[in-house]
């Protein structure tokens, strides 16, 4: 009967372990601010992607292995313990415990490097208004932007066809 509780404990500890690493990519997000270097803060960002990913796809081990468990989408961490054979409660509550600071340190320094950018391009804001330019003209959007050249006509294809 523990064996669905023993693979959530993993997962949770995978999931405190990537946290952890997100935490340090953060730093290093903070780091590369404080440095200007573009290609650094470029390089953590394209590292916390992937473990962004890594964190989606725990989430749906998650949520195949709640149901095993008669946890709810709302169950609270907190709760696990309590729902754990007596041999595992401790090591829950330890892993719990573990998550949970985990998690306190990413938010710490993520809230740290945030602050740090926000900063900075508040900066960024200031030069563009000292040397005359409007701060409305910078494209604040965020992600792709579309092309607005279209591709050769022998490069489109009819997918109707």
């Amino acid at each position: 009967m523990s064996t669905p509780y023993q693979a959530y404990l993993d997962l949770l500890r995978e999931v405190g372990s990537l946290l952890e690493q997100l935490a340090a990519l953060a730093q290093q997000k903070g780091d590369a601010v404080r440095k200007d270097d573009l290609l650094a803060l470029d390089e953590v960002l394209k590292q916390e992607q992937a473990l962004g990913l890594n964190l989606r796809g725990l989430e749906l081990r998650r949520a195949k292995l709640a149901p095993q468990l008669g946890l709810s989408g709302a169950s609270r961490l907190d709760d696990l313990p309590a729902k754990c054979p007596p041999e595992l409660r401790q090591e829950a509550k330890q892993t719990v415990d573990s998550v949970r600071g985990s998690y306190k340190i990413y938010r710490s320094c993520a809230d740290m490097a945030k602050s740090l950018l926000e900063l900075n391009l508040h900066q960024i804001e200031k030069l563009v208004i000292a040397a005359g330019g409007d701060p409305k003209d910078l494209d604040t959007s965020v992600g792709y932007i579309q092309p607005t050249v279209e591709p050769p006509r022998n490069m489109k294809t009819d997918f109707r066809a």
